[in-house]
């Protein structure tokens, strides 16, 4: 039993072993319902910070969901006479479909939009459930019965015990959710929905299921929140609570189910501490003090800017003093509220348990899980061995951005087992022709056919799936992925234990399995020792090899690299020379886009160069440096 495994689970189950046995020593009526409401939050925010922390979207939603699963939970008791277990059930089915209703206009949408459309959501929501007095009772409220479990009647401490029991089975199935391919692939969608879409995973219905389970979720704990208080009204659902909502989130951590836990504990215990002076001001304290830390910390490693520093600790200074001199804080409580969301938002975006585990990690010296042994290479990446055919055959294919015409009736075609290189000037159409090969854009005319068969044309998923991939001029890396869950990601075709048994803990072989393949590929590409780092902090020589190991993850047919070697050193150029020799003896086709004629010239095998959206040579590499038309407009010099 390692050390990790103790600071992780360990402590997951001490957690819910303490809260089990809170009950016993504290026995008042007030304190059961502070606890009960406190496993109700938690639930709500595990599935709301699947949508603000992995989705990275503002959602204004859940309070809404919250809501209608209140309602439906309570409406299903009144008139159809279900019990407690059926009726949470009904909750959790029909906000999922609501929710899944609601994804498909809104997650079209992105940032304050997004925000904007949910905002909305919930303004409707609140409005409609007053108003339908014939079956909410509207705003003179609903009264529910809490029913029994199976002729057994809750008591206030069973009822908590049945709360807490139903956050472990949410916490233990979203954890086993977010911990797989589902979850690297919501963290995908945050950083790079182009690239999720480009390696095949895809990203709307990955969207709309992130968006679904999070919202069922809220409406689980609107089932719970109704047979605790056992009355309901419109208002309690309103924009208050969507703050507090949003506030335990961001306060607790996203991406983080400690996150959840902590933020429920906090909103549901902040008005009790605000209404406490002595509370209040040693609370205030604690924030001036972990800002302090915080603050000075990055400042020292240079990870923040000044503002960033300073502003969390000056937001911090001023709830203090607010402390010391404001009577009655009740008065100053979305004041309050607001000053902490600014200095958490700032200055320490990993909210306080982000930053707690960080720092407790280096404490204790908690090293990052062992990974297994890399799995030979053959076994990752078979070579493929393919007769000489045309591999790509595009036609007259045209497209045009307004009245400017991008692609001019283009036709050229790849054989198989070729490094195909496409080269030209700036704005010659090179980027253009590859985004219009592998879906990002849709042509204005002409055909493109592959392995004979005409491409799904404007779709990067359906193209990924017909065995294209490709890497990026401008890097899209999954930048808070670790290189390792890059290329995990893009396994797509490994990944295939049904969701129910992923939900319940059944995928770990499948998981290792998929870490073994990637290893390969890491080491393939020489950046193994980097694998457990983030994207966003390799080299940027690692990031492009991380790119081509993620694109080869996809098991290609054809592999476009989109400048590969722009902005590289000169031994990163050669390593990536030998990279792309190696991929070739795989049998992959390739088709090259670089400026580097030396690494053109050195590679290729047929060479395509554009200028204004034309062909205007193709032949070999050392036949085109000779052409007229090419010196003119690209190489300048005869070589």
């Amino acid at each position: 039993m390692n050390k990790r495994w103790l600071f992780t689970h360990g402590t997951e189950v001490v957690l819910l072993g303490a809260l089990g046995c809170l009950p016993l020593a504290i026995n008042t009526p007030y304190a059961l319902g502070l606890l009960t409401l406190l496993t109700i939050y938690g639930v709500c925010l595990i599935g709301l910070d699947v949508t603000v922390g992995y989705l990275g979207q503002i959602n204004l939603a859940q309070a809404a969901f919250l809501g209608l699963g209140a309602y439906a939970a309570s409406l299903s008791v009144t008139h159809f006479g279900l019990g407690i277990v059926a009726a949470l059930g009904f909750s959790f089915v029909s906000t999922f479909l609501v929710g899944g209703l609601l994804a498909f206009p809104a997650l079209r949408l992105d940032g304050p939009q997004f925000a904007l459309a949910t905002l909305s959501f919930s303004a409707i929501t609140t409005t409609t459930l007053n108003e339908m007095e014939w079956l909410t009772q509207g705003a003179q409220g609903l009264h529910v019965t809490r029913p029994d479990l199976w002729g057994w009647q809750f008591t206030a401490a069973g009822f908590y015990w049945m709360c807490l029991a139903i956050l472990a089975l949410v916490w233990l199935t979203m954890r086993n959710l977010l911990n797989s391919q589902w979850g690297r692939a919501f963290e995908a969608l945050r950083d790079s929905p182009i690239a999720t879409d480009a390696i095949g995973v895809g990203t709307y219905r990955h969207k709309i299921a992130g968006f679904a389970i999070g919202s069922a979720l809220g409406g689980l704990a609107g089932g719970l929140y109704a047979f605790n208080f056992q009355y309901l009204q419109p208002s309690s659902f309103g924009y208050d609570l969507m703050i507090i909502l949003l506030l335990g989130v961001v306060l607790g951590g996203r991406k983080n189910l400690w996150g959840a836990v902590v933020g429920a504990a906090l909103i549901v215990l902040l008005p009790n501490l605000l209404s406490n002076p002595v509370v209040f001001r040693s609370f205030a304290l604690i924030g001036v003090i972990i800002a302090l830390l915080s603050g000075l910390e990055k400042y020292r490693q240079q990870t923040l800017r000044s503002f960033q520093a300073l502003a969390p600790i000056l937001a911090m200074v001023i709830l203090a003093v607010g402390a010391l001199l404001i009577h009655n804080t009740e008065d100053w409580r979305k004041a309050i509220f607001a000053l902490m969301l600014f200095a958490v938002v700032v200055g320490l975006p990993e909210g306080l348990m982000g930053f707690a585990t960080r720092r407790l990690a280096q404490l204790f010296h908690i090293d990052a899980d062992s990974l297994p042994p890399s799995l030979p290479l053959e076994k990752v990446l078979r070579p493929q061995t393919q007769s000489p055919q045309r591999l790509l055959e595009i036609q007259q294919l045209k497209h045009h951005f307004g009245g400017v015409k991008a692609l001019n009736d283009i036709s050229l075609h790849v054989m198989t087992g070729q490094i195909h290189g496409l080269i030209g000037p700036n704005g010659s159409g090179k980027s253009t022709l590859v985004n219009l090969i592998t879906g990002l854009y849709s042509p204005s005319g002409g055909t493109i056919r592959f392995r004979g068969q005409p491409l799904p044309l404007g779709s990067l998923y359906k193209i990924a799936h017909s065995g294209i991939a490709r890497t990026f001029q401008n890097l899209q890396l999954f930048s808070e992925l670790s290189a390792l869950e890059n290329v995990m990601l893009a396994l797509r075709d490994h990944y295939r234990v049904p969701l129910a048994l992923l939900l319940l803990g059944l995928g770990k072989q499948q998981q290792t399995q998929a870490q073994a393949k990637a290893l390969a590929l890491l080491e393939w590409v020489g950046i193994h020792p980097l694998a457990q780092q983030r994207a966003k902090d390799l080299p940027y020589g690692a990031q492009r090899l991380l790119e081509i190991a993620r694109a080869l993850a996809c098991h290609p047919a054809l592999l476009i690299l989109d400048e590969p070697a722009a902005g590289l050193a000169h031994p990163d150029i050669t390593r990536l020379v030998e990279v792309i020799r190696h991929i070739r003896q795989c049998g992959i086709t390739i088709i090259l886009i670089e400026h580097h004629m030396d690494v053109v010239s050195e590679l290729c095998d047929v060479v395509t160069v554009l200028d204004g959206g034309k062909i205007i040579a193709s032949g070999t590499p050392e036949a085109i440096k000779r052409e007229p038309a090419v010196v003119n407009a690209y190489l300048g010099v005869s070589c």
